[in-house]
C-alpha cells in the first residue's frame, strides 16, 4: 500500500510523488540490526551480589522474588557496573516492576522499558511526588531503557514533565463553610479526621504528602504560644499554624495516644488526606480538596504583611512560581482584607511605612 503526496505548481502543473512504507524485507533488516547488537551477557559478581542483596523497606519478600530476575535482566542488558549506580536502579526498577505487577504487565523488558509505560508510571504513581523527583527518576529510567531495550520504543530525545499548575484558593466565605463543616459530621472519627486536614492544609499549608507519615508527637502545642507542626517526608520543615485554627486541631487530637499517625493505621498509605474528606458529610458546602486548602493557606498568607522567604520557607518551596500563578486568584481574600491597590494601607505599605 502507497500514498501519493501531490503538490501544485505555481504554473498550475500537478505533481506527485509516492511514499511507500517499509517493506517487511526492510521490518526484518532493522529487527535484525538491533538483535545483533553486542549486548552485556555477564555481571561482575560484586554488582551481582549488589542486586541479590537489595531489600527495599515497603516491598514484601515475595513480590521481591517476582522483581528480582527482572532487575537482574535490565541492568545486565545496561552498561551499568559501578555499585552505587545499580543500588540506586534497583530502586527505581523495583518501584516500576511493582507498577507493571498492580496493573497486569508482564515482567519483561520489552514491555516495561518503554517510553510510553515509563511515562505512565510517572504520571500515576508519582503524581503526589516532587517535580524533581519525577524528573530525576525517569530520566534515569529512559537512559536504561535506550540500552536495555533499544528500538523505537524508546527515542534519544527526552521531554520534559508538564508543570501541574497550582489549583486556585477558597475564597473566605468558601473557607468559612468548610470550617463550619468540620465541625458537625456524623460520626466522631469523620469529625476528627476532617478538622485534622481542614486545620492542617488550610493552617499550615499541609498537603496530602506533608500529613501522610504525621503522627501526633508531631504536633508541639505551645499553649499561649501557639502550636508548631513538625513536618516529615520529603518536604522536612516547621510551620505555626494559624491562630484561628489551634482551637479546631486542639479538639481533634486531643484524646489521641502518643506515637499514633494523625490520619490512618497504616505508614504506607497514600492519599489519606483525599480519603477523609471524600468519606465526610457534605451538603451545600464547596468540594474539599487539600491542594486547594493549602492554596488558600498561601493566599491568606499573601496578603498578610509577611515577608516572600518565610512564605516559601513555611511552605516548603523552593520558588515563587506558585506564589505567583495564585495572584489572580487573591481578589476575594484582598476584599476581605480591605486592601486594594488604592488604599491608604497598601500605599503606606508600598512605601515602607505600614506595619
Amino acid at each position: 500500500m502507497s500514498t501519493v503526496r501531490v503538490q501544485i505548481t505555481r504554473q498550475g502543473r500537478v505533481t506527485g510523488r509516492e511514499d511507500r512504507r517499509p517493506s517487511k524485507a526492510a521490518v526484518a533488516r532493522l529487527r535484525a540490526e538491533v538483535e545483533a547488537r553486542p549486548k552485556n551477557t555477564e555481571l561482575p559478581a560484586e554488582v551481582a551480589a549488589v542486586i541479590e542483596g537489595y531489600t527495599p523497606a515497603r516491598v514484601s519478600d515475595t513480590t521481591m522474588e517476582t522483581v528480582r530476575p527482572f532487575i537482574l535482566e535490565a541492568i545486565t542488558a545496561s552498561p551499568l557496573r559501578g555499585k552505587e549506580s545499580v543500588r540506586k536502579h534497583c530502586n527505581h526498577l523495583t518501584q516500576l516492576a511493582c507498577f507493571a505487577l498492580k496493573h497486569g504487565v508482564p515482567l519483561e523488558i520489552s514491555a516495561v522499558l518503554t517510553t510510553a509505560f515509563i511515562d505512565e508510571y510517572v504520571r500515576v504513581e508519582m503524581a503526589r511526588v516532587s517535580r524533581h523527583n519525577r524528573s530525576e527518576r525517569r530520566l534515569r529510567l529512559l537512559s536504561l531503557a535506550r540500552t536495555a531495550n533499544p528500538g523505537p520504543d524508546v527515542p534519544p530525545r527526552l521531554t520534559p514533565i508538564g508543570h501541574s499548575s497550582v489549583k486556585p484558593c477558597y475564597s473566605p466565605a468558601e473557607l468559612a463553610v468548610i470550617r463550619r463543616a468540620a465541625r458537625v459530621q456524623p460520626t466522631e472519627a469523620r469529625q476528627r479526621d476532617l478538622a485534622i486536614v481542614v486545620a492542617l492544609s488550610s493552617g499550615a499549608g499541609l498537603d496530602s504528602v506533608d500529613m501522610r507519615d504525621l503522627l501526633t508527637d508531631h504536633i508541639e502545642d505551645l499553649g499561649e504560644a501557639g502550636i508548631r507542626i513538625h513536618v516529615q517526608g520529603p518536604r522536612p520543615r516547621i510551620v505555626v499554624l494559624r491562630r484561628s485554627f489551634e482551637s479546631m486541631l486542639r479538639d481533634a487530637v486531643t484524646d489521641m495516644p502518643a506515637g499514633q499517625l494523625l490520619l490512618g493505621r497504616k505508614q504506607d498509605r497514600r492519599n489519606t488526606a483525599a480519603r477523609a474528606t471524600e468519606r465526610a458529610a457534605l451538603h451545600n458546602v464547596p468540594r474539599i480538596e487539600p491542594a486547594r486548602l493549602r492554596a488558600t493557606w498561601l493566599s491568606d498568607l499573601m496578603t498578610d504583611p509577611i515577608p516572600l522567604a518565610v512564605i516559601l520557607q513555611a511552605a516548603g518551596l523552593r520558588s515563587a512560581r506558585t506564589l505567583a500563578e495564585l495572584q489572580p486568584h487573591l481578589g476575594p481574600w484582598l476584599a476581605y482584607k480591605g486592601l486594594t491597590d488604592h488604599t491608604d494601607i497598601s500605599n503606606l505599605a508600598l512605601r515602607g511605612e505600614g506595619a
